[in-house]
């Protein structure tokens, strides 16, 4: 255990999260607001905004390692710009402890640094106070064309980066794989497939709550149905051991990957690791077919209010 810190030492220790002052940015960190000027932002780009806010108990656990929590905090945040086609700009954060203990809060800080400098993200703000651990960030991007889960058509493919159901089988097995540990406690937003396909693609989505679950806000959305074939979702080989491996694929969620629509004229521009996995039609909700076999699906995925 640390040292326990006082607010105002917490606050200088996140300052050094700052990663220097962005053009745009006339006031950043240490006031009693930030300040963006609009007429400083690139020409024909639209901002776009996000926030989440992860609770201890439902989201992480009091003993995990606060440099794996602050990375996951941040990552899902970012998911949800990588989901809009948008890059992230500025970030502002809120913290709430139990108490403020110093060694904890540097590892918090180093997981959120290592994200905010790969992806070259400004800390402009933010707020501390005292209560039971929760870490919220609202994310500021841009974007020229912001995609939409609405915009989804008949006949388009269906297709998802990297693999699902790593993090949910850690999730429910952990030690048993060292990848997917890793993909449960360090997901790492998708930025690299939303800027190769963002401008073709239709709908997207980031999978957070679970495939079946975030499919079917892309279905209520653009006013459509979705058919996916089981067998063509990609999945790591070590959750195949795993009876449960289909729950976890279609329902576990934690995978922060990306589930979009294309045209199939566009297949042949997908990153490699992009697979197609099923195709929109008319009518609605997400039906799963195995081998030619309609399977009944019992649970779509996570409900925070379930």
């Amino acid at each position: 255990m640390g040292c326990v810190i006082n607010e105002f030492e917490l606050i200088n220790q996140l300052k050094s999260l700052v990663q220097g002052q962005d053009s745009a940015v006339t006031l950043g960190i240490g006031d009693d607001a930030a300040v963006i000027d609009p007429a400083l932002l690139p020409a024909g780009h639209k901002m776009v905004i996000a926030t989440d806010t992860l609770v201890i108990g439902r989201h992480f656990l009091a003993d995990d390692n606060p440099e794996d929590i602050g990375h996951k905090v941040l990552a899902v945040n970012l998911s949800d710009m990588a989901a809009m086609g948008a890059m992230p700009q500025w970030l502002l954060m809120n913290l709430t402890l139990p108490k403020i203990d110093g060694q904890w809060i540097e590892g918090l800080s180093r997981g959120i640094s290592g994200l905010l400098k790969k992806f070259k993200v400004e800390l402009i703000g933010g707020d501390t106070t005292s209560g039971p651990l929760s870490i919220g960030f609202t994310v500021i991007g841009l974007a020229r064309q912001p995609l939409k889960r609405s915009d989804a058509c008949v006949d388009d493919l269906i297709v998802v980066s990297g693999e699902l159901g790593s993090a949910a089988f850690a999730l429910h097995n952990p030690g048993r794989s060292s990848h997917c540990d890793q993909q449960l406690k360090r997901p790492q937003p998708r930025f690299d497939v939303s800027e190769a396909v963002k401008n073709f693609a239709g709908a997207m989505i980031d999978v957070s709550d679970g495939l079946l679950a975030d499919l079917n806000h892309i279905c209520q959305a653009s006013g459509l149905g979705a058919q996916v074939e089981l067998e063509k979702i990609p999945v790591h080989s070590a959750i195949k051991v795993d009876l449960k491996w289909r729950d976890y694929a279609l329902s576990g969620g934690d995978d922060y990957q990306l589930c979009f629509t294309i045209r199939s004229d566009d297949q042949s521009l997908l990153p490699s690791d992009c697979t197609v996995i099923g195709h929109m039609h008319a009518g609605s909700g997400v039906t799963v077919y195995d081998k030619g076999h309609r399977i009944q699906v019992n649970r779509l995925g996570f409900d925070h209010f379930g």
